[in-house]
């Protein structure tokens, strides 16, 4: 039936979906910092899966042609150690994404979690929101070089320690946006109903908190790079002879009048994917934030 007669019969007729090409096609034109921000974010990835296998070179490996312009035989130059240098950016963004991505998920996880407990336990509200104001009462990096400090410089212990300095944030967030989920009247008759608690969190709390978490982790990924990068160029980060794009960027600092590219591959690669993830984290917000569609 075509559309002329079905509204001449009085029918309801239903366009047709757009496609999916269309639709991207769609989101693409209507947030194109979004999608420079993908694009950007795509790239951080390739690297960070592929960059050891597009490098095909030890990064450790050291040779007598030391601190070597780029060319055609060595992309980036060589270090001071005579070791290729874009096999050591390609692997150095792998530790650098990788760190931040791993402990933000953590946080992300535990805080997710303990946010939702606290704001739907009031006894656990109480133990959980005291330890969380004793936690921010202290400098986040204050906390994160004590422990760095006693516990060491491993890279699981980097981890761990940037997921406990981020997650009372995280909590926090996760909390106030299950107190505003569970006053819909839908929590409530699952409740009288009689759903469990867990039922009721992950049934009904988590979907609706879920878009506010998931801008929170796109925007995050790119704040931890830049402290990744912040405590490797303090020397406090993952030990060489490991590559790491901060710790690339201090040891850098002795040759920077006379081989510049020590300093500049780096620099622009996190440069790059802090601003990749953050365009991308800000055009979800947008884009799932009703209150932001209508503006």
């Amino acid at each position: 039936m075509s559309a002329s007669a079905a509204a001449a019969t009085g029918d309801l007729v239903l366009a047709p979906r757009p496609g999916v090409w269309r639709r991207l096609g769609r989101t693409a034109r209507t947030q194109p910092v979004g999608t420079f921000g993908l694009f950007l974010t795509l790239v951080v990835v390739v690297i960070v899966v592929f960059g050891p296998m597009i490098a095909r070179t030890d990064p450790d490996a050291q040779s007598a042609n030391l601190l070597a312009p780029p060319s055609g035989e060595s992309w980036f130059g060589t270090d001071d150690k005579g070791r290729d240098y874009f096999a050591r950016v390609m692997t150095g963004g792998r530790i650098t994404v990788a760190v931040a991505i791993v402990s933000l998920a953590l946080a992300t996880a535990a805080g997710t979690l303990l946010g939702m407990l606290s704001a739907y336990v009031p006894w656990l509200d109480l133990v959980f929101q005291r330890i969380i104001d004793a936690m921010l009462a202290l400098p986040g990096l204050f906390l994160i070089l004590l422990f760095i400090i006693v516990l060491g410089r491993d890279m699981q212990v980097l981890i761990y320690v940037l997921a406990l300095a981020v997650t009372p944030p995280l909590v926090r967030i996760a909390r106030a946006s299950t107190l505003a989920t569970l006053t819909n009247p839908y929590v409530e008759a699952a409740e009288v109903l009689g759903a469990s608690w867990g039922r009721v969190l992950l049934r009904h709390v988590l979907p609706n908190i879920a878009p506010t978490i998931g801008v929170i982790f796109a925007v995050g990924v790119g704040n931890l790079m830049l402290l990744t990068g912040a405590l490797g160029f303090l020397g406090l980060g993952v030990s060489p002879p490991q590559s790491e794009w901060g710790l690339m960027i201090a040891d850098s600092r002795t040759y920077i009048s006379f081989a510049s590219h020590l300093f500049i591959f780096p620099g622009i690669g996190l440069a790059l994917a802090v601003l990749g993830v953050n365009l991308l984290g800000d055009s979800l917000r947008d884009l799932w934030d009703p209150r932001m569609r209508g503006t």
